[in-house]
């Protein structure tokens, strides 16, 4: 990994956090709908991952590496908590690659193997990972920017589709809990926030934390926002036919009729599967940098010793 330190501004990693959110959001298939249970699940998944962060977004604010504080406290929680981690980022990891895979070639690519597709946006996320921080930071605002434009079109376009009358799939505790399930285990952000941290650049350190964990709460109402918005916008345009579909957004995307394109199914499809690899790229960036936290740490220790 390419050393990157203290390159990334604070509006970056809010971009960075909620392209990821967004993401797993969509090109992950729906397990209970977006109406309905679907909008409680959502924003109930929203509220449960911010509380199960709040101490490391508290301790955000002091501007320093979080990973590294743990460390110095004591060697092996700091390394327990780092390697479990980077573990959970690679299980999120692989499980972004197996689902975006799949909808891309659901929606671009029905004709190549699933496999092959696996590989290229695997090899995608490991090459972004390799570029380091900086690079992922800038890449990550324009795949926002081009996936909150071409989004902006699908709703626009359905526009003449959305009734707010439409009969929704039903409302079942059964259902909600598989949902909410599914939804939590799409996480990860907040675990690359923690991995970002010593990369932010915002002055010293008290400034830097201070923005850092401004960012953080941003993103984390843009992210309760943002799920109860889709949830809204496929119940308006789909109504009961989105517990039918395992990508509402697909299916929204292909009633679209504008000028330009006659369906903007495709071309969604290519730039949200893009900004899934990009999640996968970021969260194995920080799997090794939270990593590298500690090992520097123990390098420094070693070093110490040795002057001793």
């Amino acid at each position: 990994m390419q050393e990157n330190s203290h390159k990334i501004s604070a509006a970056q990693l809010f971009c960075i956090l909620l392209l990821m959110r967004i993401s797993a959001e969509l090109v992950y298939p729906t397990r209970g709908g977006f109406g309905g249970t679907g909008l409680a699940a959502a924003v109930t998944a929203e509220i449960i991952r911010f509380v199960v962060a709040l101490p490391l977004i508290v301790y955000s604010f002091k501007g320093r590496a979080f990973y590294a504080a743990i460390w110095r406290r004591n060697r092996f929680w700091g390394w327990a908590s780092a390697v479990g981690a980077a573990f959970l980022l690679g299980g999120f990891t692989a499980r972004t690659v197996v689902y975006s895979s799949q909808f891309a070639q659901r929606i671009l690519l029905t004709s190549t193997p699933v496999l092959l597709i696996a590989l290229l946006l695997l090899g995608f996320a490991v090459y972004s990972a390799v570029k380091g921080a900086e690079a992922q930071a800038r890449a990550g605002v324009l795949f926002l920017a081009a996936a909150a434009v071409i989004t902006l079109l699908v709703i626009l376009a359905d526009i003449p589709y959305m009734r707010f009358d439409r009969e929704l799939p039903q409302w079942t505790a059964e259902l909600f809990v598989t949902d909410l399930i599914d939804r939590l285990t799409r996480s990860g952000e907040y675990l690359v926030f923690a991995a970002l941290l010593p990369y932010v650049r915002d002055g010293g350190k008290a400034e830097s934390g201070t923005r850092s964990g401004a960012a953080v709460l941003w993103y984390a109402l843009a992210g309760v926002l943002s799920a109860a918005l889709l949830c809204v916008f496929f119940g308006a345009v789909l109504g009961e036919y989105q517990s039918m579909t395992e990508y509402p957004l697909a299916a929204a995307a292909s009633l679209s009729d504008i000028v330009l394109f006659k369906r903007l199914d495709g071309i969604t499809g290519a730039v949200w599967t893009l900004a899934a690899a990009f999640r996968c790229g970021m969260m194995l960036f920080s799997a090794f940098s939270i990593l590298g936290e500690c090992r520097k740490k123990e390098i420094g220790r070693a070093s110490c010793r040795e002057r001793v």
